[in-house]
């Protein structure tokens, strides 16, 4: 008698993996926003010492790049630490049979349209653009992290390919998306999954 393999427990990413993952999907956008705003307001660029005056100059002029600079330092150095674990993980993941599969390699694409390009032309010289702008970003990490949006990441897609899978699970066909740095993954090929959130994995072609 055949016994049907027990379908794999998820493995969740750790609380902070999300975020930082959330993080580095956006650091085009964190760049632009640098530059623009350095750019619009150079002639403040100067040392003004330490005092209100000048600390006031600095969050009025330039308060949204230095948010973005260390918005994009916790997502890199984060992101590096994420996938460093997942390399070491994913040994004890486990060994499917890929019967279908499709790149999902443009899906960064529309991801930057829909989100990077509206908000990198917006004005961030006063409070309420700030607020206005961190508040949409607290609704889209939301969504993010409650949707396989998570691996859809322009920068992880620089070394990484992602792809909509069915694998074999025992008698069971199952679907997920994976992410590898194998870019040449095909029906029928052998790959190392190990599950890190509901239909999420991180793996490699055997």
């Amino acid at each position: 008698m055949r016994v049907r393999k027990a379908y794999t427990r998820i493995n969740s990413l750790s609380r902070l993996a999300p975020l930082v993952l959330f993080l580095t999907s956006y650091l085009p956008l964190f760049v632009l926003v640098i530059v623009r705003q350095t750019c619009a307001n150079w002639d403040y660029l100067s040392w003004g010492g330490f005092n209100a005056e000048a600390f006031e100059c600095m969050v009025k002029h330039f308060g949204m790049s230095v948010i973005c600079v260390v918005l994009s330092m916790i997502g890199a150095i984060g992101t590096i630490f994420v996938f460093k674990n997942l390399r070491h993980r994913v040994e004890s993941g486990h060994t499917y049979r890929i019967t279908e599969v499709s790149s999902m390699n443009d899906e960064p694409l529309a991801y930057i349209a829909t989100y990077i390009i509206p908000i990198v032309f917006g004005n961030y010289s006063s409070l309420i653009d700030c607020v206005t702008i961190v508040f949409i970003f607290l609704v889209i990490y939301r969504l993010y992290i409650r949707s396989k949006l998570i691996l859809v990441n322009p920068i992880l897609s620089l070394k990484y390919s992602i792809y909509s899978v069915k694998y074999m699970d025992g008698d069971i066909q199952r679907q997920g998306i994976l992410i590898s740095r194998n870019n040449d993954i095909l029906e029928n090929d052998q790959a190392k999954m190990y599950n890190v959130g509901h239909q999420l994995f991180y793996g490699y072609k055997r």
